[in-house]
């Protein structure tokens, strides 16, 4: 339930609230129009926040005069909407800056996928390392990029999203010409920790300059579009990689990603990047420090959906050359499976978008978690070629689509003063998913085999479906009425607050 009261501190007013109770609480007009009255705000933005924050701390009314009053619930009003002049008063998505930010984000992905595999093999040649220590060399880089997502995305707003994304693309381009200047296998290491915080430092910058330029009204579409871009990076950078590899070109593989890197940078300098305007309050907010500072706890259940996800796609991604190869299916199933994958991701995405935009989440989140546990199954139980393929194709479907999903949902789930934050979180226990799934289930090969990796994989895919039913489903958190009817307030409310 909800409760209003003075304390005997100040007399400050202060909104409880219980989220199962919100819908409850924001049907009752009277109860909004007395807070609304209370606040001297309109009825639509205290709905809003009554819908967006579990405890607000208002203003002191004994305290202080009418004005005073009226500017401290916009100031907070304010921190919790976005301004409507960043995303446009229309509906329009394909805008030049948001094709642009795709195309930036696009290639981050192709280089980071093409040296994933590319270190691996370079490790091993040049300075005839274990197969542990090239594992280790091509993965710090995701530890580098975990260790920076969280601070890119908790400071992205004070320092500038322009300017985090141009640091990020700056340092990714120099950290590549060090490549080659390395000595030795540790020196190696540094660079790829140091280049593995520029990637999480642009990623996380490019989705959040993503998210501000999708309408609201089409977030489901727009982030489809825009995490298709990583998609097709998935299929085009390993291709480039191993094309490289195959031939024992190396410095030609390091020119070619340096040349990326430089066309990244070139092409963030010509994105225009709509900032937020912090007020006082936002800015005194970020002196202190806190665990809710660097997490968007009303992100984290749906995020944690996605990590479900990670740890589907990994185990195949690490495994399938030698569990393809172990049963006689690497010329045929093996060597076309991730490009089943990233067909059917591509085909299935503009759909994925339109059902979340127009028919809410369930419908994309319940199906998404059944074609990764069928694909999980096809795989582990492939007796040939065709089946192995057909679990390709449910994998390209269902995690395109969770993923798609979740990141949209993440940031609905978030206020905009929070944005970047949920971004970070999303993305944090994606990765945490996509680097734990191989290592956790992986451990598991030498006593029962690749399939039972895959078994272990359909059942977290099922615990996520129970998951998702007893956290978030059964209570229609991502209904279309329910999902329409925020969208609507935060538009109303960003207006009221943009002209106060």
């Amino acid at each position: 339930m909800f409760f209003v009261y003075w304390t005997n501190c100040g007399g400050r007013l202060i909104l409880f609230c219980e989220r199962r109770a919100l819908d409850m609480c924001c049907n009752d007009k009277g109860f909004v129009n007395e807070l609304s009255k209370e606040m001297n705000i309109t009825e639509a933005d205290a709905e809003f926040i009554l819908m967006s924050q579990g405890v607000v701390g208002l203003y002191n009314r004994r305290r202080r005069g009418t004005e005073e009053a009226e500017e401290q619930a916009r100031a907070l009003l304010a921190a919790s909407t976005c301004h409507e002049d960043s995303r446009g008063s229309g509906e329009k998505l394909w805008t030049a800056n948001y094709m642009l930010d795709i195309a930036i984000n696009f290639f981050v992905y192709v280089v980071h996928y093409q040296l994933m595999l590319w270190s691996t093999s370079y490790a091993i040649n040049t300075w005839q390392v274990s197969i542990s220590t090239a594992g280790l060399a091509s993965g710090i880089f995701i530890v580098g990029s975990l260790l920076m997502r969280l601070p890119a995305g908790r400071y992205i707003d004070l320092a500038g999203r322009r300017r985090l994304l141009l640091w990020g693309t700056s340092a990714y381009f120099l950290l590549m010409l060090l490549y080659r200047l390395c000595p030795d296998v540790a020196s190696f290491m540094v660079v790829r920790l140091l280049q593995g915080m520029a990637f999480g430092a642009t990623s996380t910058a490019t989705s959040i300059i993503a998210a501000s330029l999708i309408p609201l009204k089409r977030m489901g579409s727009g982030i489809g579009y825009y995490t298709l871009g990583v998609t097709l990076a998935s299929a085009v950078g390993p291709f480039w990689a191993l094309s490289f590899i195959n031939v024992g070109d190396f410095e030609t593989s390091i020119i070619f990603c340096s040349a990326l890197a430089l066309i990244i940078l070139c092409l963030s300098w010509l994105l225009k990047v709509p900032e937020r305007d912090l007020s006082e309050r936002e800015r005194e907010a970020y002196h202190g420090v806190s665990l809710g500072d660097f997490i968007a706890k009303s992100s984290v259940a749906i995020s944690m959906i996605a990590m479900v996800g990670g740890v589907c796609y990994s185990t195949v991604l690490s495994y399938m050359g030698e569990y393809a190869a172990a049963n006689g299916m690497a010329e045929l199933g093996g060597r076309f499976f991730f490009l089943c994958f990233a067909a059917a991701s591509i085909l299935s995405r503009p759909l994925i978008g339109w059902l979340l935009d127009n028919r809410g989440g369930n419908v994309v989140i319940y199906p998404s978690l059944l074609f990764l546990t069928g694909s999980m199954l096809l795989v582990a139980f492939a007796a040939d070629d065709y089946m192995l393929l057909a679990g390709g194709v449910l994998l390209g479907i269902g995690y395109g689509s969770i993923t798609a999903a979740c990141h949209a949902l993440a940031l609905h789930c978030s206020l905009s003063r929070k944005m970047g934050v949920a971004t970070s979180t999303y993305f944090m226990l994606l990765d945490m998913g996509t680097g734990a799934g191989p290592y956790c289930l992986g451990s598991v090969v030498p006593f029962f085999g690749f399939s039972a990796v895959y078994i272990m994989a359909a059942i977290i895919a099922v615990l996520g479906f129970g998951g998702y039913f007893l956290s978030m489903g059964r209570f229609h958190r991502f209904s279309i009425e329910r999902l329409d009817r925020e969208r609507d307030i935060k538009k109303r409310a960003a207006m009221h607050a943009a002209n106060a």
